[in-house]
């Protein structure tokens, strides 16, 4: 399903200021879990949505959010993206078949300061389960990962970000891997590409994006 999601993505974020988003605007609470013991995560503290299918209410919504922190300075530290779904499937579950070879692997970098990232894909699986084995080779792949309460349960989100082209030339050979391992309970492929953003700071510390891919098959 397509259509636009804006995330508050707060390290700190003031009460007045949550009430705003939430009372005013419409947002509600979608905190992550926590991620995978060992592994770096990404996740923020403080994680806040709105979705509409309505271009011209998410860009208010967008507009009235960025006003309303740059009004207060201070009442948030973190970043706001706005995001459109360009695709969101679903996809079938079979047992894991470990011959089915991965399509590529990246190596990642640190996003430069005063930049964002243009476009991202998400694989979302149930944490109970899905294949240990999928699980460990999506890590090796070079995604990162973080836990989320679903309607199923928990889930684990891996993320893979970088430029359009970069997630456009991954994403089919991706769902390709998917469909043809098999291994995932509740398993979903989507990417989200960039419509907007603002941070709060040069310096606030931004998830990687892709630096290098490796082909391999």
């Amino acid at each position: 399903m397509t259509g636009f999601h804006i995330h508050i993505d707060a390290t700190e974020l003031s009460g007045p200021f949550e009430s705003l988003l939430v009372q005013t605007m419409g947002f509600w609470r979608s905190d992550f879990e926590g991620h995978p013991e060992g592994a770096q995560g990404f996740e923020p503290p403080h994680h806040l949505t709105l979705k509409t299918g309505d271009s011209a209410e998410y860009r208010r919504a967008f507009d009235q959010v960025v006003a309303a922190a740059k009004a207060q300075p201070g009442s948030m530290i973190g970043y706001v993206e706005g995001e459109f779904v360009a695709s969101d499937e679903d996809l079938p579950w079979k047992p894991f078949d470990p011959s089915v070879s991965v399509p590529w692997t990246i190596e990642s970098r640190p996003i430069a300061p005063g930049s964002f990232r243009e476009s991202e894909l998400h694989v979302t699986m149930a944490r109970e389960g899905t294949a240990h084995e999928l699980v460990q080779t999506l890590r090796r792949m070079g995604f990162f990962s973080a836990y989320l309460r679903k309607s199923f349960g928990i889930g684990e989100v891996f993320t893979i970000q970088g430029t359009r082209a970069d997630i456009a030339a991954l994403a089919p050979s991706l769902r390709q891997y998917l469909l043809d391992a098999g291994g995932a309970k509740h398993c979903s492929l989507m990417e989200e590409r960039v419509a907007g953003w603002w941070t709060s700071a040069s310096d606030v510390q931004l998830p990687p994006i892709v630096a290098r891919i490796e082909w391999t098959a």
